[in-house]
């Protein structure tokens, strides 16, 4: 194996995500056999395998929960080049292939033998950076996890994301960093406010929430945006909510959680017409607001075509707050253009905000795009995203537990039943992001994804579904998040 100092990106990527499996599968195993090995081999267990991982990292970021204005330090050590390779030839071969409590047995025997060869690597990571880092942040840096949550699109079945993140922060466990798309980056946007969020004010927002103010038929030209058969006006529903003491609208970086968004940016030349003439060879309205029936027809027409915009040929993902152009995006800016679902909700910046038209025009002539639409189209669980911007620093650790949240995938029931061909689509996108997250929850029941405002009574449902669901898994999840310890090998006694 090639030692790291040697190796490619492409090849250390490879080599990192295989080392967050190994964790994943030790981790897994001890929480099925707890007592299995004593508590000092389990740490000694865990610490060997961050510590192969550990290649570049941000001083006291992890205790920190949070990126501060140090450096980032790229560990350079012999030994820990060697140790890397040993965890990924010999430990990983006792953790794969067994069941769960042969596979932590047999790590636990592998690892003994070298255990003063782990000590000696650690001992040399600190020598050789003793101008970079302590040892008691480089132990931080192993031991403590953060949280990265990514919340996928699905309209109206998101709502069970609200419940999740609630028994979640009931547990202690708060994002260091959120990304969404669609529904989810809406839904983020309201988590990403405040480090200690207030989920019931969210709840009571949304259910104050009227269709007519969020949903208007209005002539709005389509600067940015695609024509859909209705405008989403967020500002007016929700902007109350995102604005400082001064009264100036949020900007991405005033929200107290560092959050993303996943916007699809329909690339110059895939479409074979205007936005002009794409509303009306769709038949989108204008200024009338159509009749129950028309409207329900419009909707599942427009649904159906959303398959043809779910093309990397046609879209391309644009991540909203992840590069210097877009850092200071408008914060509901950022969650409406990844909501703008093709053909169905058109969302635009129509107002009068220098500050969000210079950035818009710089991002579509750099992107080469002509509209911004629903970032489900271009990647609805962003896991490999999530985890492409942590390593690249976006938090300063890197050692973070990625938990996907789905809500949009083939379900069966009145209101989902439908939308399989699209689901089933999307499955085929999500399942690239697979091996990029540690968790992905597929959550159900949810409510249907045409439900975008439902009533109280559905809201508190959903929640209720989310709470659930989330509070099931959370044992096994909390596992992932024990403090680490370093525990020096057994010394015997002369």
């Amino acid at each position: 194996m090639v030692p790291l100092s040697e190796s490619d990106p492409a090849q250390e990527d490879e080599e990192q995500l295989r080392l967050e499996r190994l964790e994943t599968r030790l981790v897994r195993g001890l929480y099925k056999h707890p007592g299995l090995i004593s508590h000092r081999r389990e740490h000694q267990l865990r610490y060997a395998i961050r510590l192969a991982g550990l290649r570049v990292f941000q001083p006291g970021a992890a205790r920190r929960g949070g990126k501060s204005d140090r450096s980032d330090v790229r560990v350079r050590s012999t030994l820990h080049a060697h140790w890397r390779n040993w965890v990924l030839d010999e430990l990983r071969d006792a953790l794969i292939g067994k069941d769960t409590r042969e596979r932590v047995e047999a790590a636990a025997a592998v690892l003994a033998p070298r255990l003063e060869q782990l000590e000696a690597t650690r001992r040399e990571v600190v020598a050789n950076h003793t101008d970079d880092f302590t040892r008691r942040e480089l132990d931080e840096e192993v031991g403590i996890k953060t949280l990265v949550s990514v919340a996928g699109g699905g309209g109206g079945s998101g709502y069970v994301y609200f419940g999740a993140w609630d028994v979640l922060q009931n547990a202690g466990l708060i994002p260091g960093y959120i990304i969404g798309s669609s529904i989810g980056a809406v839904l983020g946007l309201f988590r990403a406010v405040n480090r200690h969020a207030e989920i019931d004010e969210g709840i009571a927002i949304a259910k104050s929430l009227r269709r007519e103010d969020i949903f208007r038929f209005v002539s709005v030209n389509a600067r940015y945006g695609l024509p859909g058969v209705t405008r989403l006006f967020l500002h007016a529903g929700i902007g109350h909510a995102f604005r400082r003491r001064n009264g100036r609208e949020m900007l991405l970086p005033d929200l107290e959680i560092p959050f993303e968004t996943v916007v699809g940016g329909m690339r110059r030349g895939a479409m074979d017409e205007s936005k002009e003439q794409y509303a009306l060879s769709h038949h989108l309205p204008e200024d009338k607001r159509p009749g129950t029936l028309q409207l329900r027809a419009q909707i599942a027409a427009q649904l159906v075509r959303i398959v043809g915009f779910i093309n990397p040929r046609a879209v391309r993902e644009i991540v909203i707050g992840g590069d210097e152009l877009t850092r200071t995006f408008n914060a509901i800016d950022a969650a409406g253009f990844s909501a703008a679902i093709p053909g169905v909700l058109h969302y635009d910046v129509t107002r009068d905000d220098p500050h969000m038209t210079a950035i818009l025009d710089k991002l579509m002539e750099r992107d080469d795009v002509v509209a911004l639409i629903d970032g489900g189209t271009a990647n609805n669980v962003p896991a490999r995203t999530a985890w492409t911007q942590v390593q690249a620093g976006k938090i300063g650790t890197r050692n973070t537990y990625i938990l996907a949240f789905d809500c949009f995938h083939p379900q069966f029931g009145i209101g989902h039943i439908w939308m399989r061909p699209v689901t089933q689509l999307i499955a085929y996108q999500v399942a690239l992001n697979e091996r990029y997250a540690q968790q992905r929850i597929e959550f159900a029941p949810t409510l249907s994804p045409v439900n975008l405002l439902p009533s109280a009574d559905e809201l508190d449902q959903a929640v209720e579904w989310g709470r659930a669901d989330m509070a099931e898994r959370l044992p096994r999840i909390q596992k992932f998040f024990e403090r680490v310890r370093w525990w020096p090998p057994e010394r015997r006694s002369s």
